[in-house]
């Protein structure tokens, strides 16, 4: 795996600053005009959500510089989706598919000039694969996942397939171990079954997490190199 250069990484850190602010407005302006019932938030949570966004530009900077728009805007999505769903519980789609398709053109211009137009079909499939992953579980474990995360899934198993097989399970494997025990503490300390658990938070940080190093683990899992 080629590493970012220093250049490369601080603009990706700009625009992830930039995404940040981008994904702190997109989770203040959404939810009144869904008409949901506004949840105050202190500005500290805020400022480590723009914090936040910096660092997964910093730590997911792609090799190519022309995938780095790309990034940022993933970022700023994926990031605004996982605070509404903190508050919420939900997914809005207004936010998810506009979010995938502009990321998802930004990809693919972004990746044919940087000559990885290869990655692009892995991207589509992953994004199906994960698709599919999550539906399949969500519909055995009896709303496991709710269809807000499964459409999620379109946006990260792109992103992630892009970048590698290696990142695509990873995480989903992460997404699934962190959700899990996040969900089991939450049923522990609140000893009901009935407790709204937003999966989606946990969905973005598995797959930020694969982004920035997923090839790192998978080696360090089986074992390779």
């Amino acid at each position: 795996m080629i590493a970012a250069t220093t250049a490369v990484r601080v603009t990706s850190l700009v625009l992830g600053i930039a995404a940040g602010i981008g994904a702190v407005y997109l989770a203040r302006w959404v939810p009144p005009r869904m008409e949901l019932e506004i949840r105050s938030r202190p500005l500290w949570w805020w400022t480590a959500a723009v914090v936040a966004g910096g660092a997964f530009g910093w730590v997911a900077a792609p090799a190519d510089a022309e995938l780095v728009p790309a990034i940022a805007v993933f970022g700023a999505v994926t990031l605004a989706l996982a605070l509404i769903d903190l508050d919420y519980q939900l997914i809005p789609n207004r936010v998810l598919f506009p979010g995938l398709g502009v990321s998802g053109v930004m990809l693919f211009g972004g990746a044919m000039l940087a000559g990885r137009g290869d990655g692009l079909l892995r991207g589509v499939l992953g994004a199906v694969i994960y698709f599919l992953l999550l539906l399949i579980v969500g519909l055995v474990a009896r709303g496991g996942f709710g269809m807000g995360d499964v459409k999620l899934a379109l946006l990260l198993g792109l992103f992630l397939g892009f970048a590698s097989w290696d990142s695509l399970g990873v995480g989903a494997v992460l997404a699934i171990v962190l959700g899990g025990v996040a969900s089991l503490l939450l049923l522990v300390a609140r000893r009901s079954r009935k407790s709204k658990f937003a999966y989606g938070p946990f969905l973005v940080l598995g797959a930020w997490i694969a982004m920035a190093w997923g090839t790192q683990i998978a080696d360090w899992y089986l074992r390779r190199g």
